[in-house]
């Protein structure tokens, strides 16, 4: 079974638990993924996280049944698993601008929110990226010294801690490379967690070090173990980064034959890298695989 196919069997098991209490963890489960990828490649292909995207389908169930049923609004409510009226109400004015009451006394459907349609062919083609075909390497152990902060990903603080860090650089004593550094997003057990744009994770902006001795205040160590990467290589300014991932997540990964690994992914900078909006600027996107 691909990754295509996985994602059609979520949207399946979405639909048959639209009125079932379902956490992020059996949904990833039921795609054989680790919840921290599965929301990743889900928003990818499906356009928005798996919290929105059942939000938005449960709102769509519900107000048919406002319209077509005479049952109250609390026991709708609950049906489609809000905790309680107020909050049922508060979602459901944000996607129709209006509250169930007053959309049901209307009588008419304003607007309906079906089940996500992959298209296999635009998964194939992602419009403004040219298929990029990445290296398949095993990078040895590596240990790294740096700053850790947390981020998600509506507001990204990662350009702030670049900023905290640079100048604090030279405080690394034991430092391997003077032109390279890394940007490494920590792999976590989401668990029961509903992974969204608002959901926070760790994020580590460091350097290559060669020992763990003489680590400056506040900042961290870690070992990164051997492990085998898909590399891609980012072009241009950082304004169309987001094509880039567009193009491992809804491309690339789907149509590879492997699998990504519950590890951590990074970016390393190294002399290639000119500044985030010169367009001749280069780095390379480490994602583990299996």
């Amino acid at each position: 079974m691909d990754y295509f196919e996985m994602i059609q069997r979520v949207l399946d098991y979405i639909e048959m638990n639209l009125n079932d209490k379902v956490s992020l963890e059996r949904i990833s489960e039921a795609a054989c993924f680790s919840p921290y990828h599965f929301h990743r490649i889900f928003k990818a292909m499906a356009g928005e996280s798996v919290g929105e995207y059942m939000r938005r389908r449960r709102l769509s169930e519900a107000s048919k049944k406002l319209l077509e049923t005479s049952e109250r609004i609390i026991d709708i409510a609950l049906e489609f698993q809000f905790e309680s009226q107020e909050s049922f109400t508060r979602a459901f004015k944000k996607v129709f601008k209006t509250t169930p009451g007053r959309y049901r006394s209307t009588g008419r459907a304003l607007v309906e929110f079906e089940r996500a349609k992959l298209n296999v062919n635009f998964l194939k083609n992602v419009k403004g990226v040219k298929a990029m075909e990445p290296k398949i390497v095993v990078k040895k152990e590596f240990k790294v010294v740096g700053m850790r902060g947390q981020t998600c990903l509506k507001n990204n603080v990662i350009p702030k801690m670049w900023e905290n860090f640079f100048p604090r650089m030279g405080e690394i004593i034991n430092r391997i490379n003077k032109d390279t550094a890394y940007g490494i997003c920590e792999c976590s057990d989401i668990g029961e967690t509903q992974f969204n744009d608002e959901t926070l994770f760790n994020e580590l902006v460091c350097v290559e070090v060669d020992r763990f001795d003489a680590i400056p205040k506040a900042m961290v160590c870690k070992t990164i173990p051997e492990q085998k990467y898909a590399v891609f290589t980012h072009r241009g300014p950082l304004y169309n980064l987001r094509q880039t991932y567009d193009y491992i997540y809804k491309t690339w990964i789907p149509t590879s034959g492997y699998q990504m690994a519950f590890k951590d992914d990074f970016e390393l900078y190294d002399g290639r890298f000119k500044g985030i909006d010169d367009p001749g600027s280069e780095f390379d996107i480490y994602v583990p695989i299996k």
